[in-house]
């Protein structure tokens, strides 16, 4: 289990925070202990690790073009100023040493860790490399994804290089999150070199990203097929690797990528829970994340507040109207809550996730963070529990019946870590036309879903999302217009008590807010909370020794230089 995951600063970040045990050379790497642990005293039975995963939505060679899931591409090369531990201890010094925070709630004085060298011999991280991400990340010409964007170019409001080891990072407002928000957690500002990114263009899929200080350094990409890396020449400083080689390979079918495990073409799968347990009884073992992983969600698409965040939007011409979409059946609360009671959650667990999915009570929460509460969890076979009539009855008080359907889009979008998401998106769609609802069907590729939705062209609409994000990016993303971002239902209320949330620093009142915000999400019925996934990893058990990772992070298959070969 995770410790808390999204602490306020108050409570923790106040106080300087220091690990130097990081930086002590190592004479061999350590063994993982999600397996068997080898004798390290005999060599490794193969130098180089294949781990299979599913195709990405976007591949680039800049970090900061993609997020989520897709980040895992880069996750080998790159260390953050605060990272993660395999066993999903988060907030942990990485690249940065020490941090304290002003008394303005605004400025957080970090120090570097020293002499940490950037691959291909760039020289050392100092803080013009802290300074040169964070420029590169707010370059308006790029088309970023809304987390990345958000964080770089709304909350940091500028960097001060003090010396080459100590910077100022300055928030626009007091942020109660943003130490997660620039963390390994999220890995959205992974440190690169400034020498390296400044001496030459791009880059584009043609070149090489960026160097940066990880484990393993970049080697080559073929697009849609796989992309190379090979461990960093010496003692790495944070963890050597057990393997010299380290490739992700993409594949379109989760089906072939378990024929390529079992005829041991690759080492690991990143297989979805319905395959992993074919693949355990073809004699693969499975290594679980030490976190929570994955969590599911269908987000409801129409509820937006008539504010312009964009040019691009196309907003109520009734400049008085609150919402953009006043008419959407989405808007009525009644139908929100009966879209829920349509859903037979325990049948989409066991046909999707063989049972595995642990239920969500309240999307974003959890007991193990902030903002609690435990009536959600009691009270939610009758507030959300699956009940045919009763979800009829709720359309029919909302004025809606077999001659006046409410009509909404289901969108097919696939996800490469989770492709059961398009049959569970049908299998919903299947039960909300049995309450009497109009489904239609919708494909989109990620393009074409993100041009829209910034458009705002999404009025009744909705589909799964599985994601790794904490609660602070979470809301922000999906619920509230104050991050800068159009997502699930959203309303003036929930706006409110997360601006407070984001500006507070009080632990009490922190707490005391998120179980307020999450009231409102779950009275509201802002989303369809379904399941926490867990993150599993089918290995060959007579070459893999063992995998340590969190599971719950972005991009879910972190921490590889922790995989283990077998002696």
């Amino acid at each position: 289990m995770n410790l808390r995951l999204m602490r306020p600063l108050a409570g923790l970040l106040l106080a300087t925070v220091a690990l130097t045990a990081c930086a002590t050379p190592q004479a061999a790497p350590a063994p993982a202990t999600g397996g068997t642990a080898p004798d390290l005293n005999k060599p490794p039975k193969i130098d180089k690790v294949v781990f299979g995963i599913t195709a990405l939505q976007v591949e680039s060679n800049k970090p900061h073009v993609a997020c989520c899931t897709n980040q895992l591409q880069w996750q080998p090369m790159y260390d953050s100023l605060i990272g993660v531990l395999p066993d999903g201890k988060e907030l942990q010094p990485q690249l940065a040493t020490e941090w304290t925070l002003d008394a303005d709630g605004r400025s957080f004085k970090f120090k570097l860790r020293p002499n940490i060298p950037f691959q291909h011999n760039f020289g050392n991280v100092t803080s013009a490399d802290v300074l040169y991400t964070w420029e590169t990340q707010r370059d308006e010409t790029d088309t970023m994804s809304p987390q990345p964007a958000n964080v770089t170019r709304q909350d940091i409001k500028g960097i001060e290089v003090l010396n080459d080891s100590e910077f100022i990072l300055r928030a626009a407002a007091p942020n109660s999150g943003l130490l997660a928000a620039i963390s390994q957690a999220e890995g959205i500002f992974p440190i690169r070199s400034k020498a390296d990114g400044t001496s030459r263009p791009g880059p584009s899929m043609n070149d090489k990203p960026v160097a940066g200080t990880g484990p393993y350094q970049f080697v080559s990409r073929v697009q849609a097929q796989n992309i190379k890396f090979e461990r960093m020449p010496g003692t790495h400083w944070r963890k050597t690797p057990d393997a010299k080689e380290f490739e992700f390979r993409f594949f379109k079918e989760a089906s072939t990528m378990t024929a390529a495990l079992l005829a041991k073409e690759i080492q690991l799968a990143g297989l979805p829970p319905d395959l992993v347990g074919q693949a355990e009884k073809s004699g693969a073992k499975l290594i679980a994340g030490k976190g929570l992983g994955l969590h599911t969600f269908v987000s409801f698409y129409g509820v937006w507040i008539n504010k312009r965040l964009g040019a691009q939007e196309t907003l109520n011409p009734d400049e008085s109207a609150t919402f953009v979409y006043p008419k959407s059946p989405l808007m009525d609360v009644r139908v929100r809550k009966a879209l829920n009671k349509a859903i037979n959650r325990d049948a989409l667990n066991k046909a999707f996730l063989s049972g595995k999915g642990d239920p969500i009570y309240n999307e974003y929460f959890h007991p193990t963070r902030p903002g609690w509460n435990p009536d959600w969890e009691r009270k939610f076979k009758d507030a959300y529990g699956y009940d045919v009539e009763a979800a009829k009855k709720l359309l029919a008080d909302a004025g809606y019946g077999p001659s006046s359907p409410a009509t909404i889009t289901v969108q097919l979008r696939p996800y490469g870590y989770f492709p059961a998401v398009t049959d569970m998106n049908e299998a919903i769609a299947g039960y909300w036309r049995a309450i009497g609802i109009d489904v239609k069907m919708e494909q989109a590729d990620t393009a074409t879903f993100t041009a829209k939705s910034r458009a705002l062209v999404y009025d009744s609409h909705a589909y799964v999302i599985p994601t790794s994000i904490r609660q602070w990016l979470g809301v922000g993303i999906y619920n509230s217009m104050l991050a800068g971002n159009r997502g699930g239902v959203q309303l003036p209320e929930i706006d409110a008590t997360y601006g407070e949330i984001r500006t507070t620093l009080d632990n009490r009142k922190y707490e005391e807010l998120w179980k307020k915000l999450g009231d409102t999400l779950y009275d509201q019925y802002a989303s369809a909370p379904l399941f926490w996934v867990p993150s599993e990893v089918a290995v060959d058990p007579a070459l893999i020794a063992g995998y340590d990772f969190p599971g719950s992070i972005s991009s879910t298959y972190t921490h590889v230089e922790y995989i283990t070969v077998a002696r």
